[in-house]
């Protein structure tokens, strides 16, 4: 059954995050919410039939993981991204894929270890570093017209004896770009001469544009690349955040080990069943409501890009490949993000995630999520430009 993407589902009352916390987040009630990346867009059917045929069970008692839950996993990698992996190099971490880093992490440096993370990034890939007294080694990305490109020239001077882990964020947050075959290759080479193992977020993986193809970092072969781990989640791709899951891939047996030890002691092996119904019905059934949603998403961000060239001065933006993120460059403005920020909540009336939050060189941007039915879009973008056009 096809999806209306445009039908406008009010999220009050449900302990949403986005909606319901504009006074904490903008000292402001009456902004519209357009920074914190979830979809403002019905879970699939297929999702919701699942947890209902059994939520009729009234006992909710610890299971064990079903084997249609794995080959739901595998089968999807490799029907959407034609990889193959093996259930051996399939490793689970129920409470998602922030806490999945975390654990990786402590796991596999430790105090004062160096771990390079790419920036502008996800803060939370950041914070799982400095938070756990780890040192937090900024590798700038080359801001260009045609998108982000990797600094490897700065890269090859990141690299120290203290050097342990690289954490990668593919596709990347905050700029939507999708990371080529040939770029994850020069890195995954450098990361091996200096034996630093590479951590690759995946989680958007599932959300990538026509004419791009998302590879995932454990698809490089093996003979290319250090150990690593690639982590993917059906939470982004099926707008379930609320239902925390995350799988990790990797093929280094020791790693495997230590990984499934940490596993196993924290208690950690078991699912939440919600989850584990969610993902499966997702990842078994959910391809065509994907399909819809990429068709959606990618005419959003047509349209908003349109908007920003057309209607807009001093901002700009790049075409996301993948997500659902726009990275907005109000440089131009020569303002201060704190200015900007005020400006955009007490002026526009919308709430954007400022770019500061992503690291120093995000100064000048805020990101824009166009996760949302064209109605509520149109109306922030006309916001915006009555203030910025």
């Amino acid at each position: 059954m096809k999806t209306d993407f445009d039908n406008s589902l009010s999220r009050i009352g449900t302990l949403s995050i986005k909606w319901e916390k504009n006074l904490n987040k903008f000292g402001k009630k009456d902004v519209i919410p357009l920074w914190i990346a979830d979809m403002d867009f019905a879970t699939p059917q297929v999702i919701t039939n699942a947890l209902s045929q059994r939520l009729e069970h009234p006992v909710f008692g610890y299971s064990f993981r079903a084997s249609e839950y794995v080959d739901s996993i595998i089968n999807w990698l490799l029907s959407r991204h034609g990889w193959q992996v093996k259930a051996s190099d399939l490793l689970f971490y129920p409470p998602g894929t922030v806490p999945a880093l975390d654990m990786l992490v402590r796991l596999l440096t430790e105090p004062g270890d160096e771990v390079i993370v790419q920036v502008p990034s996800y803060p939370p890939l950041m914070k799982v570093v400095a938070k756990n007294n780890r040192v937090l080694v900024e590798n700038p990305l080359i801001a260009a017209e045609e998108g982000y490109q990797m600094d490897f020239e700065h890269l090859e001077r990141c690299f120290t004896r203290k050097t342990k882990l690289l954490i990668l964020c593919s596709p990347h947050n905050p700029t939507g770009r999708v990371w080529e075959k040939n770029e994850l290759l020069k890195l995954a080479e450098l990361c091996k001469e200096n034996n630093v193992t590479v951590i690759s977020d995946e989680v958007h993986a599932d959300l990538i544009f026509s004419n791009t193809k998302h590879w995932h970092f454990n698809r490089l072969d093996r003979n290319q690349r250090p150990s690593s781990i690639s982590i993917i989640s059906s939470c982004k791709t099926f707008n379930i955040a609320g239902l925390p899951q995350s799988t990790l891939i990797c093929d280094d047996e020791s790693l495997k080990r230590k990984i499934q030890f940490i596993i196993d002691t924290s208690q950690l092996n078991l699912d939440g069943i919600f989850s584990a119904v969610a993902t499966t019905a997702g990842y078994q059934s959910g391809g065509e409501w994907l399909d819809g949603l990429l068709e959606y998403l990618k005419a959003n961000r047509d349209y908003l890009c349109h908007r920003v060239s057309e209607d807009f001065v001093d901002v700009s933006v790049v075409p996301a490949q993948g997500t659902y993120l726009a990275w907005l460059d109000f440089r131009k403005l020569e303002l201060e993000n704190k200015v900007i920020e005020q400006m955009l909540i007490q002026k526009a009336g919308v709430g954007l995630y400022n770019g500061l939050e992503f690291g120093k060189n995000g100064r000048g941007f805020f990101r824009l999520n166009f996760a949302c039915p064209r109605s509520i879009l149109d109306e922030a973008l006309n916001k915006l430009v009555s203030v910025f056009g």
